[in-house]
């Protein structure tokens, strides 16, 4: 049984080198492409258009009246930054601009989340015509247990690339 498994690896040992190439070439291009995205956003930001401005640009191109949301309180972090709205549909957006990788967690998307409900409840809106994003630099900076959430379509909020 040994000797069948020796001669097994025997034969496909050599693709071993180019499987680890592989992956360390895409690993390679994903943090050049990142890299690339912040200084982009960088550039951006210095000539004033900020992730919260290029979202208002994009769902205005779409079409949809955007209000920069109004807090009561200190904590605009948790907050929804954006509310845009055409025809019936209304769609809550938090802007977040961190790019250290993995630095937003699932509790990050879960207050979001909460805040919007409570918007939808307490401007009663009907909640069939509402989606939740969540829009970020790249897709590096959602910790996985934050990604979960996101894929997961009981929650009716997805990110987006900006």
């Amino acid at each position: 049984m040994s000797e069948m498994i020796l001669a097994s690896l025997s034969k496909i040992w050599h693709l071993v080198p180019i499987v680890i190439a592989i992956i360390l070439f895409k690993k390679f291009i994903n943090n050049k492409d990142n890299r690339t995205k912040i200084n982009k956003h960088e550039e951006n930001e210095k000539e004033g258009l900020t992730l919260e401005l290029r979202a208002v640009k994009k769902y205005e191109s779409l079409g949809f009246k955007v209000i920069y949301s109004e807090t009561n309180d200190d904590k605009k972090e948790s907050d929804i930054d954006l509310i845009c709205t055409k025809d019936d549909k209304t769609v809550l957006i938090k802007c977040n601009n961190s790019s250290k990788s993995k630095s937003i967690s699932a509790e990050d998307i879960e207050t979001f989340y909460t805040n919007a409900n409570n918007y939808v409840k307490n401007n009663e809106i009907e909640k069939n015509s509402v989606s939740y994003r969540y829009v970020i630099l790249y897709r590096d900076v959602l910790d996985k247990s934050a990604i979960r959430i996101l894929s997961d379509d009981s929650y009716n909020c997805k990110y987006m690339v900006l």
